[in-house]
C-alpha cells in the first residue's frame, strides 16, 4: 500500500536555500564523515553558519516528506514525516527503493521527476495523481553537487499532498463556470428581451407612427391654401413624426439590429462601424475576410457586442480620430481586432475591477474558450483582440490526470 504524505501547509520553493545554509557541524567543517545518513545530508546541504543545529531537527520539522535519494532511487535520507506516515524504522527506509516505500510500486513511479533531473542536472517538479492511494501529489527533485562514496549523484526529494489545494482549486474552477453559465443565461435572455422590444417598437409604434403621418400628409393637402398658419403648424407636425419614426428605428437598431439576424456578423459591425463614424465624426477602415460572415446567433452576438463595447469605450475616452477594425474568420475560428490612435489605455485600467465594461467583454468571449487581448499600441492608443472558436465550447474545467 502506498502511503500519503502530509499536506505541505507551509511549503514554498524558499524553504531550500534556508535548508542549504542551516547547517554544518564541526565535525563537517573537518571533514570527519560518518556512516549516518545524517552526516550525509550535512554534507550535502551545509554551509558555514554561525549558528550549529543538527540538520535532522530541521528535515524533521517540516510538515512533508524530505529524502536524499542517489540516481537509482535508493534512499540515503529520509525525515520524520516519511518515517511517521509509514511506521518503518530509519534502518528499514535507509537502502531502499523510494518508488516502493512512498508509492508502492515496484518500478518508478509514472511521474517520477528523478530520471529527468538525472538527465538535465536541473530540478524538475511535477503534479499528478497517485493511482494507488487515489491522491493529489506534488513530487520535486533537486539534484545536489555532492555524490555518495560509490560516485552516485544526491538528490533532494520532496514529496507533499496537494489532494485539498486541487479540491479547493477544482471546486473554484466549478463556481467560476457554474457564475459564467448564468452571466451567459441572463446575457442570452436580456438579448431576448432587446429583440422582443426591438421588435415590437420598430412594428407596432413604428406603424403607428408612419400612419399617423400619412394621415398628416392627407389632411395637409386638403387645408385652405389661404390658411397660411395651419400649414405651417401641419408641416412641423409631420417633420415632428419624421423624427419620432426615425428615433424609432435608432433605438429598435440600438436594441438589436436586424442585419444582424438577417445579413450575418461582417454587416452587421460594418453597419455598427458607420453608425459610429457617423454620429462621432471619427474616420472608421473596416475590413473583413471573406467578404461575408455568418456565424450562429450567440457567437454572432458575442462579437458584435464586443466590438459595440470596444467603439463606445473608444468614443468616451479614447480621444482618437481614427480607429481600424477587422474582422477575419479561419477554418477553426473567428478574430475581431480594433485599434485606434487615442490616448492609450494604462495598465491600471485593464486591471481595474471596477471596468465592469471590460470585465463583461471579457466574460463573453471566455464563456465561448475564446482569448481577449486589450493592450496598449506600440506608438499610441489601444488595441483590442478577439478570438473566439467555431466549433463547440471549450472545455475550460476538464481536470488532467497526467503529469504536470
Amino acid at each position: 500500500m502506498p502511503i500519503v504524505p502530509p499536506p505541505a501547509t507551509i511549503f514554498t520553493p524558499e524553504v531550500f536555500p534556508v535548508m542549504q545554509r542551516a547547517y554544518t557541524h564541526k565535525a563537517m567543517k573537518a571533514k570527519k564523515h560518518t556512516d549516518t545518513s545524517a552526516a550525509v545530508a550535512t554534507e550535502v546541504l551545509g554551509a558555514d553558519l554561525a549558528f550549529e543545529v543538527p540538520l535532522s531537527s530541521i528535515l524533521d520539522a517540516l510538515p512533508f516528506y524530505v529524502l536524499l535519494l542517489d540516481e537509482h532511487h535508493q534512499i540515503l535520507q529520509a525525515n520524520k514525516a516519511v518515517l511517521e506516515q509509514s511506521g518503518l524504522t530509519p534502518e528499514a527506509i535507509l537502502g531502499k527503493y523510494c518508488p516502493k516505500v512512498v508509492h508502492g510500486a515496484d518500478g518508478p513511479w509514472y511521474c517520477c521527476p528523478l530520471e529527468e533531473a538525472v538527465e538535465t542536472g536541473q530540478p524538475v517538479e511535477r503534479e499528478a495523481l497517485d493511482e494507488g492511494s487515489g491522491r493529489w501529489m506534488r513530487s520535486a527533485i533537486y539534484p545536489t553537487k555532492s555524490f555518495t562514496r560509490e560516485g552516485s549523484r544526491i538528490y533532494l526529494h520532496v514529496v507533499f499532498d496537494i489532494t485539498d489545494t486541487k479540491t479547493g482549486e477544482a471546486a473554484l474552477r466549478a463556481s467560476r463556470e457554474q457564475l459564467r453559465e448564468l452571466s451567459q443565461f441572463l446575457e442570452s435572455v436580456r438579448e431576448e428581451e432587446r429583440t422582443n422590444m426591438a421588435r415590437e417598437i420598430h412594428d407596432e409604434l413604428g406603424q403607428i407612427l408612419t400612419a399617423l403621418n400619412i394621415e398628416l400628409s392627407w389632411l395637409t393637402g386638403r387645408l385652405p391654401k389661404d390658411e397660411e398658419l395651419l400649414h405651417r403648424k401641419a408641416e412641423a407636425m409631420s417633420e415632428l413624426a419624421n423624427s419620432a419614426i426615425s428615433t424609432v428605428k435608432r433605438i429598435s437598431s440600438e436594441l438589436r439590429p436586424g442585419v444582424l439576424d438577417d445579413l450575418g456578423l461582417a454587416d452587421a459591425v460594418e453597419w455598427q462601424t458607420q453608425e459610429f463614424s457617423r454620429l462621432t465624426g471619427i474616420k472608421v477602415r473596416f475590413s473583413t475576410s471573406p467578404e461575408h460572415i455568418v456565424l450562429d446567433r450567440e457567437r454572432s452576438t458575442a462579437i458584435f457586442r464586443v466590438c459595440q463595447e470596444a467603439l463606445t469605450n473608444i468614443a468616451r475616452h479614447a480621444e482618437a480620430t481614427r480607429v481600424s477594425v477587422s474582422l477575419k474568420k479561419s477554418a477553426t475560428r473567428v478574430s475581431l481586432r480594433i485599434s485606434d490612435n487615442g490616448l492609450g489605455i494604462e495598465e491600471w485600467q485593464i486591471r481595474d475591477p471596477r471596468s465592469f465594461g471590460l470585465m463583461g467583454m471579457r466574460e463573453r468571449v471566455r464563456y465561448w474558450g475564446g482569448e481577449l487581448r486589450i493592450s496598449r499600441g506600440a506608438n499610441k492608443g489601444t488595441v483590442v483582440a478577439v478570438s473566439i472558436p467555431l466549433e463547440g465550447k471549450e472545455d475550460l474545467v476538464a481536470e488532467n490526470t497526467d503529469c504536470g
